[in-house]
């Protein structure tokens, strides 16, 4: 080849580069307003490494994050599960006496009195914290007169971006490659100038004090900040953990000079600058990557930022444009500042703007935050040292409503983060039901060190390790995840496993009683007192009852499927027909505790009785015994009267009421959360109103939300336009994953449906509901159906 042709090709190649760097435009969140707190920054995430962008233009703070990073307040390997099980005849006995507070007693004084023995005093196993700050500090002079300040998220790309840095009126661009695994930012100078900046790793503020019992002042032994010449570098060593974790930005300015005084970086007069940066966590000091292992690997990066983002765009922009949500918003984006969204959703309630910016939001942090593990309570993010709750791994409702819209949301890598994790945790959680309670099969721990899942948060009113319906409402995603992508081998190799043991665990601890029913004692019912009593323990909680029926009613449908034997099969079938059936208590609701000795406490933000209807699908406006929906819809109604301050517990009504056609408590729970300030101007919610506690279950959640209110989705059926009030925005829903691995495109105008199109992952023959009307449309794989009724 001549040396034409090589340069003709480079030059094709660059474009090609370029091109690819360039998105639609359409998913473009943005802000004329420096975000002056962490709460605020835009974030960027692969999973695994994150941003949070943040600060005023002449001193910008980069905080970044690993999904790996957890204070401990004991090492990881040790395993602290305390032997409770031999308690379990005398417990059962006291709350079958109407003692449970004295059972409460008797098991959390004795798991407390062998953790104590083991040197474990805090019931908190650990907290994820920052890694450190990257700041970029302009030292040229700032005018006073600055106007073109904008700060952006792009949300195809994955790249936040910031202009009117310094007096150049510079540009910063960072996000967080999905394929070198690093965090890469880029400063640009303006037309006005060159780039002066001195850039240093720093601690972010706030390590001070006592949180949840752990002292932050001395969770480190160890924390070094320093640079040399192209490198900066940062070194922490946990205290009460054997591990720790190492950070390392390769600094490339184009043109100017670098001095290095040891602590930072000063660069004069560059036209840019490009920073490759590298967050490694150890568990060993030992088996620590060294510093020149992970230099040999950055700088075999190359040092071209359009080419880093091309290869990292083209695969976060597959996940995020695989389904979309598009409600004719495209101008308003464009047009509205996140400020000015936010103000007009507080003062006249939902917009069709607002619906799509949440969705696709939702959607993004998803898949930001999802890696080695699945999104806690802050994702991968978080600016503070103090995070509410830990910012934890919370196993009854968030953690659960986070990742409830990856499969159904046709994000099957995310869904995998989850079901990978759950099955890296069990052998804890294994140990947890042999040592807690006895058993053989798991028991999950409501907070667990993500590293081995061991419980070891309980405390007087909370006895966790006597909830055995954790288990199921946890394994239940695989079997989502399964049937959403018709996964046959992962349902046999992964899903049966899990139900079949989880079966081994009921016929350990189930009690058979004189009345010929299996009943499950202890029992708790999260995270609600026994009215009269100051413990959560009680026996036959509904959520608990409803679990085992359907991890029974699940094996049996599988066992008929992969032809069981019918002994097997048997088996199964008398525990699930020797279950207690749901009580209707007096106000005709159903009841939260199937024994009518318990009274029913209706002010709480949990919905756990409600299980049957959401997640699980036993019971549905149109599915289940008539007296049983009519009682779900009373339990409902007394929950949204209580009309809980829980961002997560809104949305989670609004899923009961989307199973159960309720369409004004939809609206109306909708209305609540746009006026209340739950939506930081990043666009990750808060936990309570008035912006208090930064957490992500209920945007994470919002997906699965407009997902169920447009289609529900069973084995064999659907159903369109379910709960999509009148009223509501014109649009299309495309890429939508239903049961069977199907694929769904849906459009529809002034609440009436359009049209509906289904790419069939497999041959079945399916049933579709619309307005009452119903067809049946035989698939076959590959080909593309119209289901318009």
């Amino acid at each position: 080849m001549n040396i034409q042709k090589i340069l003709l090709t480079v030059i094709c190649c660059v474009c090609a580069l370029s091109v690819m760097a360039e998105t639609s435009g359409r998913w473009i969140a943005w802000s004329l307003l420096p975000a002056t707190r962490w709460e605020d920054a835009f974030v960027t995430g692969n999973g695994i490494h994150g941003t949070m962008v943040w600060g005023n233009p002449q001193d910008e703070c980069i905080t970044c994050v690993h999904e790996e990073l957890f204070i401990r307040a004991w090492d990881r390997h040790a395993k602290t599960v305390p032997v409770t099980a031999p308690l379990l005849p005398e417990i059962r006995n006291l709350i079958n006496l109407n003692r449970s507070n004295e059972a409460d007693s008797l098991i959390v004084t004795e798991a407390n009195r062998q953790m104590k023995a083991m040197g474990v005093n805090n019931h908190w196993p650990q907290i994820p914290h920052p890694a450190f700050d990257l700041r970029i500090r302009h030292l040229d002079v700032f005018p006073s007169c600055h106007t073109d300040y904008r700060r952006q998220l792009d949300m195809e790309s994955g790249v936040t971006t910031v202009w009117g840095c310094g007096s150049s009126n510079g540009k910063e661009e960072v996000f967080s490659s999905r394929i070198e695994n690093i965090n890469v930012i880029r400063l640009k100078a303006g037309k006005a100038g060159k780039l002066h900046v001195r850039l240093n790793l720093e601690e972010t503020p706030g390590r001070k004090g006592m949180h949840f019992d752990h002292n932050l002042d001395s969770a480190f032994c160890t924390v070094n900040s320093a640079a040399e010449q192209g490198w900066l570098t940062y070194h922490a060593k946990y205290r009460f953990d054997s591990g720790g974790y190492d950070g390392l930005a390769r600094v490339l300015p184009r043109g100017g000079n670098m001095i290095c005084d040891g602590y930072g970086l000063e660069i004069t007069d560059a036209d840019e600058i490009l920073i490759l940066l590298r967050i490694t966590p150890w568990e060993e000091a030992l088996t620590a990557p060294t510093k020149a292992s992970v230099k040999k690997l950055l700088e075999a990066i190359p040092s071209n930022y359009e080419a880093i983002l091309s290869s990292h765009q083209e695969e976060h922009s597959r996940l995020f444009l695989r389904m979309q949500l598009d409600l004719e918003c495209a101008e308003g984006w464009r047009q509205t500042p996140v400020e000015q969204l936010l103000s007009e959703i507080h003062e006249n309630g939902i917009t069709p703007l607002f619906m799509e910016q949440i969705h696709a939001m939702g959607r993004y942090l998803l898949i930001s935050s999802c890696g080695k593990y699945p999104p806690p309570l802050q994702g991968i993010w978080g600016g503070g040292w103090k995070p509410a709750w830990i910012g934890g791994f919370v196993w009854d409702s968030n953690i659960n409503l986070a990742i409830s819209g990856a499969a159904m949301g046709n994000l099957p890598e995310c869904a995998e983060s989850y079901c990978s994790y759950v099955e890296h945790l069990l052998p804890g959680w294994r140990l947890n039901a042999k040592n807690y309670l006895g058993c053989r099969g798991f028991l999950v721990a409501h907070y667990n060190d993500p590293s081995n899942g061991y419980l070891t948060h309980f405390g007087r009113s909370f006895p966790w390790m006597c909830w055995s319906g954790g288990a199921g409402w946890n394994i239940r995603p695989f079997y989502e995840y399964a049937m959403l992508t018709g996964d046959e081998d992962m349902m046999k190799k992964r899903v049966l496993p899990l139900y079949k043991e989880m079966a081994e665990f009921y016929e350990d601890f189930l009690v058979k009683e004189p009345d010929g029913l299996y009943h499950i004692l202890p029992s708790i019912s999260p995270e609600n007192a026994v009215k009269g009593t100051n413990t959560w323990l009680s026996r036959d909680a509904t959520m608990d009852i409803a679990i085992a029926r359907e991890v029974f009613g699940l094996l049996l449908e599988m066992g008929k499927k992969y032809k069981f034997s019918k002994k097997e099969c048997d088996r199964w079938r008398k525990y699930l027909d020797h279950l207690p059936d749901y009580r209707i208590n007096k106000d005709g609701a159903l009841a939260e505790w199937i024994d009518s000795r318990y009274t029913d406490v209706y002010n709480h933000r949990h919905l756990s009785h409600l299980y049957p209807v959401f997640p699980s699908s036993q019971l549905r406006k149109d599915k289940g015994d008539l007296q049983l929906i009519n009682a779900a819809k009373v339990a409902l109604d007394k929950r949204f009267e209580f009309d809980t301050s829980s961002a997560h517990g809104l949305i989670h009504v609004a899923l009961q009421a989307a199973r159960l056609g309720d369409l004004d408590k939809i609206k109306t729970n909708l209305d609540r959360f746009c006026r209340r300030h739950y939506v930081y101007n990043s666009l990750v919610t808060s936990h309570d109103p008035e912006y208090t506690v930064y957490n992500l279950d209920a945007v994470l959640s919002f997906p699965r939300l407009f997902m169920e209110m447009l289609v529900y989705t069973e084995p064999g059926k659907i159903e369109l336009l379910p709960a999509w009030p009148k009223g509501y925005s014109d649009g299309r829903l495309t890429g939508i994953c239903v049961y069977g691995g199907h694929i769904l495109d849906l459009e529809w105008k002034e609440g009436k449906l359009v049209k509906a199109r289904m790419k069939a992952g497999r041959n079945e023959v399916l049933k579709v509901a619309y307005n009452g009307r119903n067809k049946e449309v035989k698939l076959q794989k590959g080909n593309s159906y119209d289901l318009t009724i």
